[in-house]
């Protein structure tokens, strides 16, 4: 199965690109408790080499970044982790997520076509129209070469009518935005090619990324809540800083720097 769907995310490439994703860094399950949580195991044993991909239709125990669990229909959307080795200077390391969400957003945006433009919601979710499109987190395995394990999970093919009711409102898929399904691993390839060419170049030059979070701020100008670390603040959101930190204005006209957050809320209605 690994082989035939290697096949697909790769159809079209160059042997030079071809050189950079060989067919032994990929591997596909059905079903797996978590994507990030095998390839993070690897990482530890120091047997994950850089851009090593692991794909699943299934999490049993797939997580968000605070987290909190979730699941999805079997083979409706696309589930993976990639293994990126973090060579450069640790004060970077934070912009990984920004990173992320502009080759993950630029690649549904492409399939998506013209006019359809998606919001990054800082630090790791984009949306469509205010709805949850796609999630990213970012673990590291903290080895002698500390390796950054990026897990991944957009709606792809879901329907509306497999969401829990609850979700419905706050959560879409492409099939939804289309009405029609695409091709899981064709999209894959697309973000998979982002990253074999941008990382991590584009963690150093950092500009053309923050641009195209900045132009997608959803978090902007919102009235926001936020829990950080043993600190809460309230305050409007004020856009992004150079390293792609939330900037916070709050009602006394102090702006705040937040790098961090365990939860951020906002008025649904306004």
């Amino acid at each position: 199965m690994s082989e035939k769907i290697y096949g697909e995310i790769v159809k079209g490439w160059t042997e030079s690109e071809l050189a950079r994703f060989a067919p032994q860094q990929f591997h596909h399950s059905t079903t797996t408790g978590s994507t990030n949580d095998d390839l993070l195991a690897l990482a530890r044993a120091g047997k994950a080499g850089s851009f090593d991909l692991r794909s699943t239709d299934f999490q049993t125990s797939g997580r968000g970044r605070r987290g909190d669990r979730w699941e999805a229909t079997p083979g409706r959307n696309l589930l993976f982790s990639i293994a990126l080795p973090l060579t450069m200077e640790r004060e970077n390391w934070s912009r990984l997520p920004h990173l992320t969400a502009s080759l993950v957003g630029s690649a549904i945006e492409g399939i998506l076509g013209p006019g359809h433009s998606l919001q990054a919601k800082w630090p790791n979710d984009l949306l469509f129209h205010g709805k949850k499109l796609a999630g990213i987190l970012v673990e590291i395995a903290m080895t002698s070469q500390p390796v950054a394990v990026v897990g991944i999970g957009i709606n792809v093919n879901l329907r509306r009518a497999e969401l829990p009711p609850e979700l419905r409102e706050t959560a879409t898929s492409i099939y939804e935005i289309l009405e029609c399904e695409s091709s899981r691993w064709f999209l894959l390839g697309l973000i998979l090619d982002g990253f074999l060419k941008q990382f991590p170049s584009s963690i150093i030059d950092f500009d053309p990324t923050l641009k195209w979070m900045t132009s997608r701020d959803f978090l902007i100008g919102k009235e926001l809540e936020i829990r950080s670390g043993l600190h809460s603040y309230k305050g409007t959101g004020a856009g992004l800083g150079p390293g792609g930190e939330l900037l916070l204005k709050t009602d006394d006209g102090r702006q705040i720097v937040i790098v961090s957050a365990e939860e951020i809320r906002w008025n649904r209605e306004a």
